[in-house]
């Protein structure tokens, strides 16, 4: 298998779109992906919780993987959930097609996975059964069952040479740390998920962010991922996204957030399937705009901002 590496950085969870009739909005993701490729964003994960993945039928799934592997992605890393089925072998399958569309990093979400015992001997099974050329990933979905990984599975699957992503989503820095350890030295990257522990995981060594806040501010989240800025940007930054997320969280995601990338020039509306996002068409978007002027929190932070 030929040398490849995930780029560093803050990846986007890609947001599934939706028109007034419920049905996919494919050309709203690819103006949505258009959007992060304008700003250098390093890549995205498709079809994952905040995807709506698990309100999607099979077919949508394979609509969107399509879709999104089709769009010009200038550069920037696909990497996409992938293994639907019932069984190791149907999802082997899933994941194989999934990547042959187009797809960087076929990912394993862990809680679709047959069985919730013994995750580390499926990951190793279905690296065994999809093609060599195949690159995998693994996402601690926390829905419908949140499954984690220990350090020892995660140093067994980065020790296989098949895995090269990880969104990690144990919320905590020290088996995190752990597992950054376990994985040192191999071609598997971890991403840290949460926004409160992403400081400390990135000064133990945490590749990136991949989570809810670089959907809507890539900038700044790509500032709390740059450890070669002053400690104070990073940390301005990470307060910024912190007042931010509990104003978009508290606003009904994940149609807040798309509500918000609306007011950025994305060409999607706020419709969704995910029983959070009533409170956005219950209280509406005043709180969320009259915020969005007040802070401007897609602003990277400049030096002189700082405190």
């Amino acid at each position: 298998m030929p040398d490849y590496q995930a780029p560093d950085g803050a990846y986007p969870i890609l947001l599934t779109a939706f028109n007034e009739n419920d049905a996919l909005d494919l050309p709203a993701i690819g103006s949505l992906l258009d959007f992060y490729k304008s700003l250098g964003v390093p890549g995205v994960l498709a079809l994952g919780q905040a995807s709506e993945v698990l309100y999607l039928d099979d077919d949508e799934r394979l609509r969107v993987a399509q879709h999104v592997a089709d769009h010009p992605s200038g550069g920037m890393t696909i990497a996409t959930v992938g293994n639907f089925g019932a069984t190791l072998s149907q999802q082997a399958a899933s994941l194989q097609s999934i990547y042959e569309m187009g797809s960087d990093v076929a990912v394993v979400a862990l809680s679709l996975l047959p069985s919730a015992q013994n995750l580390a001997d499926q990951l190793l099974a279905i690296s065994s059964l999809v093609g060599d050329h195949v690159r995998l990933g693994i996402y601690e979905l926390p829905q419908p069952e949140h499954r984690l990984l220990t350090p020892a599975e995660v140093g067994r699957a980065a020790a296989s040479g098949r895995y090269y992503f990880m969104k990690d989503t144990c919320r905590e820095i020290a088996p995190f740390s752990a597992k950054l350890r376990a994985a040192a030295g191999s071609a598997l990257k971890l991403f840290q998920a949460n926004l409160k522990v992403l400081p400390p995981s990135m000064e133990a060594g945490s590749h990136g962010f991949c989570g809810w806040l670089p959907m809507v501010s890539p900038e700044l989240s790509a500032q709390v991922c740059d450890m070669s800025l002053p400690a104070e940007i990073r940390k301005e930054a990470h307060d910024r996204l912190t007042a931010f997320n509990e104003v978009m969280v508290a606003g009904g995601f994940p149609a807040s957030a798309k509500h918000i990338l609306a007011r950025r020039g994305v060409a999607i509306q706020p419709y969704s399937r995910a029983e959070s996002a009533r409170r956005f068409f219950e209280a509406g978007p005043a709180a969320l705009d009259q915020y969005i002027a007040e802070n401007e929190p897609f602003t990277a932070v400049a030096m002189a901002e700082t405190r």
